[in-house]
């Protein structure tokens, strides 16, 4: 997630271009590996994201998530979307040789993260499922 109030010129004139603990680039980040070898990637701008599972008492929910970005990673065991709400995406990057995907995020509201490889910003977030 990127910090958007980063400076980039302090971080050049104090530290030499690099974080501080006064000036972080990024309060945090995420990271994960797809098991199966995956090479297809797909970008689907149009869809709603279905979020879906069980509460704690076995009762199932289900919830269409608009305004999202899904990359789908196709590959021997099925897919694996990773998503995103348009909201939270800064930017992203794919390197097709390293087959990686960077995905940067902004800090213009609370991103929900119910699970993993999936953002959502609270906006856009059931009710139902908010603490």
């Amino acid at each position: 997630l990127k910090n958007n109030s980063f400076s980039e010129e302090y971080a050049q004139e104090k530290h030499e271009g690099k974080d501080s603990p006064e000036n972080i680039r990024y309060e945090w980040e995420d990271e994960f590996r797809l098991t199966d070898s995956s090479d297809v990637l797909e970008i689907v701008r149009d869809q709603p994201f279905v979020l879906a599972g069980e509460l704690g008492e076995g009762k199932p929910f289900h919830y269409e998530i608009h305004d999202v970005v899904q990359f789908i990673f196709h590959g021997e065991n099925g897919s694996t979307p990773i998503v995103f709400s348009h909201k939270c995406l800064d930017e992203y990057v794919i390197d097709h040789d390293r087959k990686k995907l960077k995905v940067y995020l902004n800090d213009d509201e609370v991103v929900e993260n119910p699970v993993p490889g999936v953002y959502i910003v609270l906006s856009a977030f059931p009710k139902e499922l908010q603490n």
